[in-house]
Parts: C-alpha cells; structure tokens; sequence
C-alpha cells in the first residue's frame, strides 16, 4: 500500500478525494488531510507520505510554495496539483517543475484515479532498488553541493565524473552568475516569523526555474540565504540582455503574485568553470549597490565603478560623534540618529565598499568605548567583533544595516547609561563653547557641526533639556558679560556691544532693553549710582 496526504483548505473538497480513494481498488490509503502548506509540511516530516495531493490556492502557505519546498526536502515524495480553471498557469508551471499531474476542481473520479494509477506504477517499479537508494545521497543534494562549490572556488575543475554523477553539464561557452535575494522590508515581521525563512527562498527559486531556466539552460540552488543560478548560453551582449530582460520580468512576477520584493544582483559572463567564482564576486558586488540605490530592481556589475566622492568629504567615525550618540537621554532617539547617520552615508557615497569601510570604523570605535566603560563583554555578548564585522560585510540592504548597526549602539547605550563618569550631553557641551566663544559669530547650524548632530534636533535638544531655545540661551550669556563690562569697566558701549558678539550698536541697544528693560547707559548710570550715591 501506499500513503497519501490531501492538502486543500476547504473541507468539502479534502473530504470528497479522500472517499473517491477509500472507495477505488488502487494501492492507496490516506493518511491525513491538511488546510494548508504548513500544516501538510508539519504531517509530511512526521510520515513521509508517497504522494501529496495539493490545492494551489490556500492561506499562509499554497500549493506552489508546498511543492517547491517538498521537492527540495522531500525529493522522492510525488505531487498531484489541484486547481481551478483560473490558476490553469500556475498548474503548468507545476508540470514542469516536477508535479505529476495536474487535477482540475471540481475533481472527476475517473481522472483521479488514472493519475494514481501513473504515480503507482512509477512507485512499484522503483520499489526494488529502494532500500538500496536510501543509503546514496540523492542526485539533487550531490548537484546542490557541486554547484556551492563552484562559485566559491571549492571544487577541482578537472574531476568531471562529478560533474556527470550530477548530471550537470555546460556545453555553451559563457557561465553567467545570477544572485537573487529577498528585500526584507518588503516583508513584515510578522509574516517572516510565521513562516520558516527557508520557505521564501524556495518560492524564489522556483520563479528562477520557471522565468530564467525555462528559456536558458542552467542550474539554481539555495546557498546561504539567497538563490543562486548559473546560466549556460553563448557568451555574447544579446544574452547579457536578456539575462537582464528575463530578471525584470522575474522582479515583477514575483512582486505582482505575492507582494514581496527582490534584488537582483547580475555577474559577468565567463568561459570557463575555473572562472565562475569571478562571477559569482561580481554578482556579489553588484549587490552591494542596493545600499545606494536600494531594492526591487535589477543590478548589474560594471567593472568601470568607482567612487566620487573624496573621502575627506566624509563624516568620519569620530569618537565625538559617537560619545554624542550615546549621551542621549532617549534611547530610542539614538537609534533614530545612528539610522538617519547611516542613510546620509549611502546617499552621500557612490562606492558601497567604502560604506562598509565607514560602518566598520565607526563599530570598532565603538569597541574602544566599551573597552574604556568596562562593558565590553556584556556589549559583544559571547560574540567576538570579528564576527560583528562579517555580519556588516554581508548585509547589503540599507534598512537592514541600519537596523543592525542601531541595535548594536542601542545595546551599548543601555550599558553606559548604568555606568558613572557618563559622557558630557551634547547641549552641555554647547553652553560651554558658548561661554567661552560668545564674541565670535555662532549659528546653531555650527554648533550643531561641532557636535555632530542635525540643526533641528540639536534645536529640539535645547528646548527639552533647558526650556530655552538655543538663540534665547545665546543671548542671554552675552548679555551677562555686556552686564559685568558696563558696571566693572569704562569702556565705550559700542566696544562693549562689538566684545560680546553683536553685531552693532543698534541692535546690542535694542536686545538689551529687551531683556532688562532699560538701555545699556541707562543700566551702567543707575547700577553706578546705586554703588556710589551722592
């Protein structure tokens, strides 16, 4: 006998296959029914049914996805597609991605049962050498690690009879390296979570099939979260096009179907299998340019990239700054601003590589300050900063390495704000400037340089920590030290206006009798009589 699992998430049609095959002759008994992809993914681990038969249409997980995720974990289980005239397409894509039949609803017997009867017949006559398969890894699984190898340089090039055991073979002259990867933020967290991360790839990957390796010949797999595929065509610009063409068309279809996005990431052609590692890095590269220009498009590498802007330019990662970030009184604000930091950097620069160079100088000056407060191993948290280092190194989507640099500071900054000796506020630091600059010409928009943070926030910081903006704050020590000048000194009150950084008698006049009420002469004849009365 052989096993089936019915998957559909309406109970009238689960029902009505299951009794069409309790009532036939044929070899088959029913094991379970699901509602959907992840429910028959949870039964399909515990019972290893023969076949599944599949709804496409169904909540959290379909058919397409099921399919997909069965036949890369569960090669040797059989498919049987069900579906409404509508999803006829999807169906046909399923045929050839190894589905053994395609069932219309609502199902006829007589259909259902011929297709058992095929899946049948393919099960008995592999029923002998079974027993013997199980102890060799499948053919699928040799492929996977084969082609891994290949982009990063693993395998020997010269043993083809492992090439032929997997039954690869590149008979064209150009090998293009095709990387493509999911925009997380085109994902909520809470749909991620849901499912097994493992399962967007999958559905990825069969777009690939269907959309790239359908026209082409080639291979995909799934290497460290992302799909990979190495197209086999002649090495010519006409196939560098439609490389390109076809990766649009996957981007959209892929959008249009299940609302998510991709990045694709598009190597050099090469000619030869010693050369694929090339462009596989290239590829890579290429994908790094999604810092710049962000996701859901395609990215093709160009060797001809440089930087334009003079690394002098850049807002260095200076120990100042990030003692700034970290004297935040709100927590919450900091990672805003190391988040705001880190999308001015990829707007500002063109080469994605000196962006990381950037990230990692600022991360490793955040090593030195958690040194000097004592809390490095709390910070790092049994991690080392070589591991955080590589992690930066390969995130090459803007939201996701300001999320991740902002995590990092955050948690740095809870564990200094437990710390004494906490680094001086950004506001403080400014009044002291203040008073020890306040003749010279000051803007907030300088002040705000000084302390490396935006003029607006710095203007807000003011208002929170003093109850005074910054022009009130400015304005008030010069007016002090005009004060002490005109009752301790004799000197012309222009000369006491033009000292304390006004920037003319008239208006020095007009300020002064704005906050005290009376004119500067007026001030210095009566605090001057009243010292020294007649």
């Amino acid at each position: 006998m052989y096993n089936v699992l019915v998957v559909d998430d309406e109970m009238i049609f689960r029902k009505g296959i299951t009794h069409l095959i309790h009532e036939s002759n044929l070899e088959w008994t029913v094991i379970g029914e699901a509602r959907d992809g992840l429910e028959a993914l949870e039964m399909i681990q515990d019972q290893r049914p023969h076949l599944v038969i599949t709804d496409i249409r169904m909540p959290r997980m379909d058919g397409i996805q099921l399919q997909a995720t069965v036949a890369e974990q569960y090669p040797s289980i059989r498919c049987i597609v069900l579906s409404g005239h509508n999803d006829f397409e999807y169906a046909r894509h399923s045929i050839r991605s190894g589905a053994r039949d395609y069932l219309l609803k609502p199902v006829n017997k007589q259909e259902l049962y011929t297709a058992l009867g095929k899946v049948e017949a393919e099960l008995t006559k592999e029923n002998e050498s079974q027993s013997l398969a199980e102890h060799i890894p499948s053919q699928q699984v040799i492929r996977q690690q084969i082609l891994s190898s290949l982009i990063h340089g693993n395998s020997a090039y010269d043993e083809g009879e492992l090439l032929d055991q997997a039954n690869i073979s590149f008979p064209h002259t150009g090998i293009y390296c095709l990387i493509v990867q999911l925009d997380r933020d085109s994902v909520t967290e809470q749909r991620y979570q849901q499912n097994d991360p493992e399962l967007f790839f999958l559905y990825i990957q069969q777009f690939v099939r269907e959309i790239i390796l359908e026209p082409l010949q080639g291979y995909t797999f799934i290497d460290h979260h992302q799909v990979v595929a190495l197209i086999n065509s002649d090495h010519s610009e006409q196939t560098a096009r439609q490389i390109r063409s076809l990766s649009g068309q996957l981007i959209r279809s892929i959008k249009r179907i299940s609302q998510m996005t991709v990045t694709i990431g598009i190597g050099g052609g090469v000619a030869d299998l010693e050369s694929v590692p090339q462009s596989y890095r290239e590829a890579e590269t290429a994908l790094l340019y999604r810092l710049i220009s962000g996701g859901d498009q395609v990215l093709v590498y160009e060797s001809s990239t440089t930087n334009t802007m003079p690394l002098s330019r850049l807002e260095a990662a200076d120990r100042h700054f990030l003692e700034q970030l970290l004297a935040e009184e709100n927590g919450q604000e900091l990672t805003k601003q190391v988040q705001a930091f880190i999308e001015r950097l990829c707007r500002q620069i063109s080469n994605p590589e000196v962006i990381q160079q950037q990230i990692c100088k600022i991360l490793l000056e955040c090593y030195e300050i958690a040194l000097d407060y004592n809390v490095l191993n709390e910070w790092l948290n049994k991690q080392d900063m070589g591991g955080i280092l590589q992690n930066v190194l390969l995130i090459n989507e803007r939201q996701q390495l300001a999320r991740y640099c902002g995590d990092l500071l955050y948690s740095l900054y809870e564990l200094i704000q437990r710390k004494e000796g906490h680094v001086i506020h950004a506001v403080d630091q400014v009044v002291r400037y203040l008073e020890e600059h306040y003749a010279e010409p000051i803007t907030l928009s300088l002040m705000a340089e000084k302390v490396y943070l935006n003029a607006s926030y710095l203007s807000s910081l003011f208002k929170n920590r003093l109850g005074h903006s910054f022009v009130e704050v400015l304005t008030d020590i010069r007016i002090r030290e005009a004060i002490k000048r005109l009752i301790h000194s004799d000197e012309k009150i222009a000369t006491i206006a033009y000292d304390t950084g006004f920037v003319n008698i008239r208006h020095f006049n007009r300020v002064f009798k704005t906050e005290t009420g009376t004119t500067p002469k007026q001030y210095r004849d009566s605090r001057r009589h009243y010292q020294h009365p007649v």
